[in-house]
């Protein structure tokens, strides 16, 4: 089964917009109940950074959408997987300084720079395939 294709890069990327719209929806709208479930052992909880990460959440949701319902998604695909990459960083740095974090909010802030990697390289092969016009 091939998994390079315009379509298995559609599913993924509407599988990201569904996790970004959780735990961005949930950052912007309900930041304390963010708080509880990922550092519940802060008293104060740092809401404004909680709420600014929600909307960059949101903001993967919307690019990760436009690739998903795109005629043209090669582009699209590859826009996906630099921000994707880029966040990789970015999650390193949350889970060695993630204060407040029980050890089941560490596994799942860990899951992150994981997960970021894998779905950003899958998008970026596959985006270099499209364009390449190699897909299956």
């Amino acid at each position: 089964m091939e998994l390079l294709t315009e379509r298995y890069g559609k599913i993924v990327c509407m599988v990201l917009v569904v996790v970004d719209l959780v735990l961005g929806g949930t950052a912007v709208f309900f930041p304390y109940s963010y708080a509880e479930i990922f550092h519940p052992g802060l008293t104060t909880p740092p809401i404004d950074f909680i709420v600014r990460t929600g909307i960059l959440w949101l903001g993967f949701a919307f690019f990760q959408g436009v690739a998903a319902f795109s005629k043209n998604p090669q582009r699209w695909f590859f826009v996906v997987s630099i921000l994707r990459l880029m966040d990789v960083p970015a999650d390193i740095i949350y889970g060695i300084l993630a204060m407040g974090a029980t050890m089941i909010s560490r596994i799942m802030i860990w899951s992150a720079p994981l997960l970021n990697t894998l779905f950003g390289l899958y998008l970026l092969t596959l985006s270099q395939r499209l364009k390449e016009g190699r897909e299956a």
